[in-house]
């Protein structure tokens, strides 16, 4: 039983530290505490006065924006190495969104007591325990429950994706066949209009961003290119053309679908073995429908 436990918990789980979903899930969260304190007055609190009441429910749902978007703006790039999606877990998602739930009740604790002290209200109902640890200890199980929930929908849509993907790369002739383009030749330029490469479409294994460059990845070249000063936004619109032979599954990543030799799966998303190449490639959340669509044509 505690192996299985363990083997859940440390699961991949999806993570993706960008701006908007905190502040979203801030503001939305903040919205619900407001309004389910106002329309409930839980705990007693319709025995408070009207303008304090009001002040305690304002700013809980205040509290509660404020936590969860500074903790998810913030703590990721303070801490890049804790919060890597590839070392992700559901374990860690659990006790991320523990700690989001311990600093919004100290918040709440906090505000509690100075918005008591400012209506000469007695504060002996405002107790750590009380808003702080039972707080967290109530939400930990809906927590939890919502994640593991989360954690089994993402697998089952990856299962059917990757199955889906494995019937029609097992079909004859799919995916396209590396004949299909034959000599075509494609001519990948730099921002600077001069530097640039010519290969044949055939070759091209995957297109990969470093920071300002891109390196090119083409069958059987060893050493592998040299970079080019772009950005993989620029060179997908040169290679608009090739689409969906050509495919931008990641925001560092371009791929020849025709080089698709295995789909694999998880909660986090696919990951994509080509032939003649090493490593596994991922697929962004962002591009797993489009990469559906393609595929369907195989």
């Amino acid at each position: 039983m505690w192996h299985k436990i363990r083997e859940t918990l440390s699961s991949p789980y999806p993570f993706e530290p960008s701006l908007l979903p905190p502040l979203l899930y801030g503001l939305g969260s903040g919205l619900f505490v407001f309004l389910f304190f106002t329309v409930f007055e839980p705990w007693g609190f319709s025995l408070l006065p009207a303008a304090p009441r009001r002040a305690l429910f304002a700013g809980y749902g205040l509290v509660t924006f404020l936590a969860i978007s500074l903790n998810g703006l913030l703590l990721p790039r303070l801490l890049p190495r804790l919060f890597r999606e590839d070392s992700w877990n559901l374990g860690r998602q659990i006790l991320w969104m523990g700690w989001v739930t311990l600093t919004i009740g100290l918040g709440c604790y906090l505000l509690s007591g100075a918005l008591c002290r400012l209506y000469g209200i007695p504060v002996h109902w405002v107790r750590l325990r009380t808003i702080v640890v039972d707080t967290f200890l109530i939400a930990i199980f809906p927590i939890t429950l919502i994640n593991l929930a989360n954690s089994a929908r993402l697998l089952r849509r990856s299962a059917r994706i990757v199955a889906e993907a494995s019937r029609r790369l097992g079909r004859p002739g799919g995916p396209p066949p590396e004949g299909t383009a034959g000599a075509e030749r494609l001519r990948i330029t730099a921002e600077n209009g001069k530097d640039f490469l010519d290969i044949i479409l055939a070759d091209l294994l995957y297109i990969q961003a470093e920071e300002n460059y891109v390196r090119v990845h083409v069958r059987g070249e060893n050493p592998p290119p040299p970079l080019l000063r772009s950005s993989l936004t620029r060179i997908e619109r040169q290679l608009r053309s090739c689409h969906p032979p050509l495919f931008r599954c990641h925001r560092a990543w371009i791929i020849n679908t025709a080089r698709i030799a295995r789909v694999d799966g998880n909660a986090q998303g696919l990951r994509l073995t080509l032939n003649d190449a090493a490593g596994v490639i991922p697929v962004s959340r962002r591009y797993v429908h489009e990469f559906r669509r393609v595929i369907r044509g195989f």
